[in-house]
């Protein structure tokens, strides 16, 4: 029994953490994107399925983060730089395609959209940190008495 609870937390950990934190972390990169359009004078507007669309590429962005989260400290460092790297390699080959306006802004707005940038710059490296951490504490969570499934009443 304490053999399948342990085996459930190597498992679910980093898949729910990967989860949450490319939840949280997509979810400020879709806002900060947001600003930066705002702040050329783009047009705005959400869009339910291009939201979600980046939410689910930075949930399988966190994987390999979350994964490493209990591996030796290079492994770790790692599966959080791949996550970082291409996770801001993406983020750099959408945002080039915005270079010329932004190039073209209002010098009044620079400041701004630089402000905007190197916060998503930290929201990218934070991704694959916030991952490893959420993973950690869902490993470090106390073993109960019953397992889910016995706590529901289905075994």
């Amino acid at each position: 029994m304490h053999d399948r609870r342990r085996l459930g937390r190597v498992i679910w950990a980093p898949l729910v953490a990967a989860a949450l934190s490319g939840l949280v972390i997509g979810a400020v990169a879709r806002l900060l994107m947001r600003g930066i359009t705002l702040a050329i004078g783009g047009l705005t507007g959400f869009s339910l399925v291009s939201t979600l669309a980046i939410i689910v590429v930075f949930v399988v962005l966190a994987v390999p983060a979350a994964v490493t989260a209990t591996a030796r400290p290079v492994v770790r460092h790692a599966g959080r730089w791949v996550t970082a790297v291409v996770t801001g390699m993406l983020a750099a080959g959408t945002g080039l395609s915005d270079a010329k306006t932004i190039l073209l802004a209002d010098e009044s707005r620079l400041t701004t959209i630089a402000v905007l940038i190197v916060a998503f710059a930290a929201a990218v490296v934070a991704h694959g940190l916030l991952a490893q951490h959420l993973t950690l504490r869902f490993r470090r969570l106390p073993a109960g008495d019953s397992t889910p499934a016995e706590a529901l009443g289905t075994i």
